[in-house]
């Protein structure tokens, strides 16, 4: 029985038979097979078809949910009685806000993977309020992001520091000025993320520290990644704050950094997952080993 739990949660995370059947080595057909055997088990519907693809019965809906539960608590008993190593394989889903999704945690997963090689992921990539839905709908197993959730069912732990700064095209006319006032480009256009971003949140903050807030700003345009903000400082649309990790090689990205007098930006990356909720041994071993790399920093708190 547990391992057609744990087929059936792989079909309906990949929302795919052939993409299950693929990676299990198995054919389509031996797939569909179980999951029907699943269904007979339990005498109920668990998938129907919906267009190309399928969706979740409200039993199926019923079962994933105790499916993932009693994974997750397998999982915990293996663990407590010593087995751990030889599960120390399987695939963990992480969601990520932009910055560390895009910047960060593939450098560490790779440094992972050289310890457990057998343990894949999958990384989702959204704002930092998608994010926590995520793993509050336990469609991750913990996420990554740039704000602090800490309510009744989730849980934050600091993990890296981050700073944002005022960023402008190489061949904008503040680039030659040599100290620049928040004042100074107010009435320019600006470039911001959208709302649920933990980046934008940071900048909002700041921003009522100084007594202001973004209707005192032209916003010419908000996106909703990183790159997008890049691309549309660059092309000269206007100006904007970015993390530090996405301008490693901000020159060459035809992108200057400029420091604003008294005004800075910084804020935390978090370690988010469901309290009191217990992860898969892959996802404990995964959260574990990024927890180990936080920053000695641990002030930043927005």
């Amino acid at each position: 029985m547990l391992d057609l739990m744990r087929l059936f949660a792989q079909v309906v995370e990949e929302q795919s038979f052939t993409m299950v059947a693929r990676k299990l080595g198995i054919s389509q057909p031996a797939v569909s097979n179980q999951i029907r055997a699943f269904e007979e088990k339990l005498g109920v519907k668990l998938l129907y078809r919906k267009g190309k693809g399928f969706a979740l019965t409200p039993e199926g809906e019923t079962v994933y949910r105790h499916t993932l539960h009693m994974l997750d608590e397998w999982s915990e008993l293996m663990r407590e009685i010593g087995d751990s190593e030889k599960l120390m394989s399987g695939k963990v889903h992480i969601g990520a806000s932009h910055i560390p999704g895009e910047y960060l945690l593939p450098i560490y997963l790779a440094a992972f993977r050289k310890q457990y090689p057998e343990i894949k992921f999958k990384l989702s990539i959204g704002d930092s309020l998608e994010m926590a839905e995520k793993v509050l709908a336990h469609e991750v197993d913990f996420a990554v992001v740039g704000a602090i959730f800490d309510t009744e069912k989730l849980t934050s732990e600091f993990w890296l520091k981050d700073e944002l700064g005022f960023v402008i095209s190489s061949d904008n006319p503040l680039c030659a000025s040599q100290s620049i006032e928040l004042k100074s480009f107010r009435e320019d256009p600006m470039i911001i993320r959208e709302t649920g971003s933990g980046h934008r949140r940071a900048f909002e903050e700041a921003l009522t520290k100084q007594g202001l807030d973004l209707n005192d700003f032209n916003i010419a345009l908000e996106v909703g990644s990183t790159e997008a903000v890049k691309n549309a400082v660059r092309s000269g649309i206007g100006y904007s704050f970015l993390s530090k990790h996405a301008l490693e090689s901000c020159e060459k990205q035809g992108l200057v950094w400029a420091n604003v007098k008294d005004f800075s930006i910084e804020r935390g990356f978090y370690l988010l997952t469901r309290r009191n909720k217990p992860l898969t041994v892959a996802a404990d071993a995964s959260y574990r080993y990024l927890a180990s790399q936080m920053s000695e920093t641990r002030s930043v708190r927005n």
